[in-house]
């Protein structure tokens, strides 16, 4: 099966997502008052979007926390 540019393209670009994704969540816990647990939150959560888990999976769980 060739792979065609166009389809070179889209994997870039669906990577390039992922690695935005967690850059964003590093640089949103990234400030002077950020704790060590929050830091270590938003690295754990970037390492998992660059890992490709779900954060899906995540945000149910958060869902579930503050119904509680």
């Amino acid at each position: 099966m060739a792979t065609t540019l166009k389809d070179l393209q889209d994997e870039i670009d669906a990577q390039q997502a992922i690695i935005d994704n967690a850059r964003e969540i590093l640089e949103d816990a990234y400030s002077p008052e950020s704790t060590r647990a929050t830091l270590v939150a938003a690295v754990s959560e970037a390492l998992d979007v660059l890992s490709g888990e779900e954060e899906e999976e995540d945000e149910g769980e958060d869902d579930d926390a503050d119904e509680e």
